[in-house]
């Protein structure tokens, strides 16, 4: 099924982490939130309006594997946030057991065939795959920042690309105010601010 894209590309600031004024210096805060998003939407996408969607199990596509032991939090945000943008997001054990085997191991979930293969074997009105191809802390108990990037997709059940792209940037670990204490802590919140970014880019559901 052919189906026409719509690009977008914009730099954007959060406006749940953006600058202020510094009390006592008078000038502005380095931005919390520093992130570029590319992406694609079918100009169908209102009409077509999906409802229900399994999040796939989110894929470490980082060179050094700096992202794997972030994924489930990663994919337990992202079904958070989900209803805010008018979404459900179904339950992960039965997102995983309805896609098993639905494309080659080691295929990455963002190729075009493995996405259609997850789409037709899944049961909801789409599928939402997500893959970390950066993850950098290495500044993270310095500046507080990590670097990222994430590539994702929205495919329907007849394996139509409904929107897809690629977000990349840097977060501020508590955002415009204080980053919480430890690493952990620190790579959470930052995880949560990607999330959020993210998801921002994702059309909110048409409710008929």
């Amino acid at each position: 099924m052919v189906n026409k894209l719509v690009s977008s590309t914009r730099g954007l600031v959060s406006c749940a982490a953006a600058c202020g004024l510094l009390l006592f210096a008078g000038c502005k805060t380095p931005n919390p939130v520093d992130v570029d998003a590319t992406f694609m939407t079918a100009t169908d996408f209102g009409t077509r309006s999906p409802s229900i969607v399994s999040l796939l199990p989110i894929e470490d596509g980082t060179v050094d594997g700096s992202a794997g032991r972030h994924l489930t939090y990663i994919r337990q945000e992202i079904n958070r946030m989900l209803p805010e943008r008018l979404y459900s997001p179904t339950r992960q054990t039965w997102v995983d057991s309805s896609v098993r085997g639905a494309a080659p191991a080691g295929e990455s979930i963002v190729t075009p065939d493995a996405l259609a293969n997850f789409a037709r074997a899944g049961k909801d009105d789409a599928i939402l795959a997500v893959r970390v191809a950066k993850w950098d802390e290495s500044m993270l108990m310095t500046t507080r920042k990590v670097s990222f990037q994430f590539e994702a997709a929205m495919v329907a059940s007849d394996a139509t690309t409904l929107w897809s792209g690629t977000i990349q940037g840097k977060v501020k670990a508590g955002g415009a105010g204080a980053a919480p204490l430890g690493r952990d802590a620190m790579a959470r919140s930052c995880i949560e601010l990607a999330v959020y970014e993210l998801l921002l880019q994702l059309p909110d559901r048409n409710i008929r």
